[in-house]
């Protein structure tokens, strides 16, 4: 669906907003030519007022479109700010020229457009924006000496010209000094979202196997057992852990049993889907949230893990030395708690323990049952 402000890129947005505030800095700036024309202070008619008019409002559609097809993007300045301030310049200068008098009011219009400035511009911008603006102002003066002298007081203009340029000069070492205020404000939100961003991770990360942490895997079955109270998404729970991982440890030392962990939870991570979670429930026992609501595709999974486990090689130990998981599945019941489903898991892998070791067991109910 077409939207007037994209939603799908975030600058983009941002930069059509500004753009749009712009153009209703215009609006203000036509009613005002309205009343002078109206007041007979303006030396347009009518035809030419709404001609100016109409170029405006062309000048902005192409400029909206620029914005809107992400032809600004190729450019150095994709806000487009010099161009807009330049062209807003302009206009103002011709309004300036055309009115018999109040010209000096008029003026102040060109603080709005410096206002706009403060969001992209530096120092060396804002300065020559204001040369562009004492110029062009200027030329105005004296055009209107040689064609209309009648509606110039010299030394009025000149008092206009030299105000103008003092405010602009000023307002223009204020306005880079709050735009490197909004760089630096920008800059350290970045950091502090970058920083917290590595916090998060750290807290729902074990730092040992990169697998989710306890804490972590509890909010993620608070979400699945939602989803399945609410929509039926029935899911799996497995846990395991390594057989007889305490005489690694005594025999190799922990630095090996470290890498017995982390290659074990590199070997699942690579075997299961993105919709399915592993975290590190303590020491040496895993938790596997599978979304799988039949237990015969989980348990297919849960064998497969099991088997690739006790195939593969592990550094720090000799090739022939076993190193397998027992596992305990089970499925979640309807508006079950959380406590009751991983008790009824654990039960399960106790009697996997029982049963000679290197083994899966299943909680039977959720085994036979089909999913609801």
């Amino acid at each position: 669906m077409w939207h007037i402000i994209p939603h799908d890129d975030h600058n983009q947005s941002l930069r059509i907003k500004r753009f749009l505030i712009a153009c209703a800095s215009y609006l203000m700036w036509i009613l005002l030519i309205w009343y002078c024309s109206i007041q007979g202070m303006i030396r347009l008619g009518p035809k030419e007022i709404l001609l100016v008019f109409a170029m405006v409002l062309v000048m902005n559609l192409v400029l909206y479109a620029i914005f809107r097809t992400g032809l600004n993007r190729r450019l150095k300045d994709p806000s487009l700010t010099m161009v807009q301030m330049s062209l807003a310049t302009a206009w103002i200068m011709i309004v300036a020229y055309n009115l018999n008098e109040a010209r000096g009011i008029m003026l102040q219009l060109y603080l709005v457009v410096f206002i706009f400035g403060a969001f992209r511009l530096n120092l060396r911008q804002f300065i020559m924006l204001s040369i562009l603006a004492a110029l062009s102002y200027g030329l105005v003066i004296l055009s209107l000496l040689e064609n209309h002298p009648e509606t110039v007081n010299f030394k009025v203009e000149l008092l206009y010209l030299v105000i103008l340029t003092a405010v602009l000069f000023w307002f223009s070492f204020v306005g880079s000094y709050i735009n490197t205020l909004r760089k630096k404000l920008s800059r350290a939100n970045s950091e502090l979202n970058h920083a917290v961003e590595i916090i998060r991770q750290k807290a729902i990360r074990d730092d040992l196997t990169d697998v989710y942490t306890r804490g972590y895997l509890f909010q993620i079955l608070a979400r699945e057992k939602s989803l399945a109270d609410r929509e039926g998404l029935i899911f799996s729970v497995c846990i395991f852990d390594l057989d007889d991982f305490k005489k690694v440890n005594d025999s190799f030392g922990h630095h090996v049993g470290d890498m017995v962990l982390k290659t074990l939870s590199g070997i699942i991570r690579d075997n299961i889907r993105q919709q399915d979670y592993i975290a590190r429930y303590g020491g040496e026992e895993f938790v596997l949230v599978l979304a799988y609501p039949d237990m015969h595709d989980a348990l297919a999974c849960v064998e497969r893990i099991r088997t690739l486990i006790s195939e593969a090689s592990f550094p720090g130990l000799p090739v022939d030395y076993p190193v397998t998981v027992s596992m305990g599945l089970t499925r979640y019941q309807p508006e079950e708690t959380i406590d009751s489903l991983l008790i009824r898991a654990d039960d399960a892998l106790y009697r996997a323990k029982r049963s000679g070791k290197n083994a899966t067991a299943c909680e039977p109910s959720s085994l036979l049952e089909p999913a609801a």
